[in-house]
């Protein structure tokens, strides 16, 4: 009985980590200044693990601001090595909902959100609009620097407020511009 327990724990601890194997997890917090993506205030940041994928490895940051009325997150997914010509494949319009939706580094406002819709595409970035709780949201995908169907870098963002109206696509293009990339 004893010997079939620690068979067990062995098993369970074993599926603990090969899970972290597949999945972003974003326990390594960092000053904001050292990450890779500048442009506006941020009030905490965090590296993932580095994950190993057919293409290379890719690693991914998330940073975030948050107020009294509103939340804003940003996800980084960055090639850290390239396998032979690999590369991130380019985000279309058609997917932008769903890679919102599913992002891991934007999670902490996309889970449980509702109403997606895409909005428009405006000098290479996606918008995409969405609502959760008594918040309206924004959010957006900018495809990065690299040749075609091999980019180097793919970001997303979401932005969120207190409102009782959509926030206006203007309002975040004004954000989307100030956001660049250290390469």
């Amino acid at each position: 009985m004893t010997v079939l327990l620690a068979g067990i724990a062995v098993l369970v601890s074993g599926v603990g980590s090969a899970h972290a194997q597949n999945s972003w997890v974003f326990n390594n917090e960092i000053p904001c200044a050292t990450a890779p993506v500048y442009g506006v205030q941020f009030s905490k940041c965090w590296t993932s693990n580095i994950r190993t994928f057919r293409i290379g490895t890719v690693q991914s940051w998330r940073l975030t601001y948050t107020d009294m009325k509103s939340e804003v997150a940003i996800g980084l997914y960055r090639l850290v090595e390239a396998h032979g010509v690999g590369g991130l494949s380019p985000v279309p319009s058609s997917n932008a909902v769903d890679w919102l939706r599913t992002a891991d580094p934007l999670k902490n406002l996309t889970a449980g959100a509702g109403g997606w819709a895409y909005t428009a595409s405006r000098a290479g970035d996606h918008y995409v609009t969405f609502s959760r709780a008594q918040r309206q949201c924004i959010g957006f995908i900018r495809n990065g620097s690299g040749r075609s169907g091999q980019l180097n870098w793919i970001l997303g963002a979401a932005f969120c407020r207190e409102s009782a109206t959509p926030i206006p696509l203007s309002e975040v293009e004004f954000i989307a511009d100030a956001i660049k990339v250290r390469e």
